[in-house]
């Protein structure tokens, strides 16, 4: 019996996730002929047709939507297959694709890499910024090996590491020798809060935490993709705004913006790792993530 490839599984996966022989092409490193032949070699071996190819869109048979789970599993289970057998070797010395949200890499990073670099010479790490809804369904789909994020987020079919509690801080219009001591969650009804767009997941933590309302009239979320955007609406005069403490840097802060702390309880985010479960690296997840929680001051 002729077996499908590993590889023309992998060029299958890619065009099912991406619903595009050109980018599907581009991200398995190969030119668009080349996928396409691989493609129809492994129909013509199943005896079906896997996608239906229009003028203007593709989309998978029946037959194709039918074998997503399976492919993918082959594929996770020989990739497995790779990362078992190197367990023995030294811990984070082998190459490792970490996902990160654009709400914690620019204040985590400049610390940690180097620090990575320094005690794991030999990591090949890669870096993949993204917002959490997109990392995890590249992590989902085997595309990077673990991503740190923030929590809580429903991650079923993933485990989680929790690093630290990290708080949240007022950011408001003022002279910071003016500002009191402290604020409460209940001060919040007097601010316009500034928020950022949907699909970041700080958004929805600060509105749990704080317990707002999505809807009320005082909110604004923003096209802002950033919290340093946040930052320069909040000098400028548009309202108020929540920051995590890493984001809070006294001599980095713009002139003219009061940062206050909240009374306990206070508003809090969780930082964490989460993978695959099936993933055979769980010790050196834990070690990666003991790691940058020792690093991330």
């Amino acid at each position: 019996m002729r077996l499908p490839t590993l590889r023309q599984l992998q060029y299958f996966m890619a065009v099912a996730d991406t619903l595009s022989f050109s980018r599907a092409a581009e991200t398995c490193h190969i030119t668009q002929p080349s996928l396409s032949l691989a493609l129809n070699e492994l129909e013509d071996l199943l005896g079906e047709k896997l996608f239906h190819r229009g003028t203007r869109k593709i989309e998978l048979s029946e037959v194709g939507k039918d074998l997503i789970p399976l492919a993918r599993s082959i594929i996770e289970q020989s990739e497995n297959l790779v990362r078992m057998a190197t367990r023995h070797r030294a811990p984070l010395t082998a190459q490792l694709s970490l996902g990160i949200i654009p709400t914690i890499a620019p204040y985590l990073l400049p610390h940690l890499l180097p620090a990575l670099q320094s005690s794991y010479p030999s990591l090949d790490l890669q870096l993949k910024e993204d917002i959490t809804s997109r990392q995890l369904d590249a992590l989902k789909a085997g595309q990077i090996d673990v991503v740190l994020m923030a929590l809580p987020f429903d991650t079923p079919q993933m485990e989680q590491m929790m690093l630290w509690k990290e708080p949240f801080f007022l950011a408001r219009t003022g002279d910071q020798k003016s500002a009191t001591a402290e604020v409460t969650l209940d001060d919040l009804k007097n601010e316009t809060i500034l928020l950022l767009d949907d699909g970041h997941c700080l958004r929805d933590h600060i509105l749990s935490a704080c317990r707002l309302a999505a809807s009320s009239a005082n909110r604004k979320t923003l096209g802002a993709t950033s919290l340093q955007t946040l930052i320069q609406m909040v000098q400028n005069g548009y309202g108020s705004t929540l920051l995590p403490a890493m984001a809070i840097d006294p001599h980095q802060m713009p002139k003219g913006i009061t940062i206050q702390r909240f009374t306990n309880p206070q508003p809090t985010r969780q930082i964490g790792l989460v993978w695959r479960k099936d993933d055979p690296r769980v010790a050196e997840f834990r070690l990666l993530g003991e790691f940058i929680a020792k690093t991330r001051h």
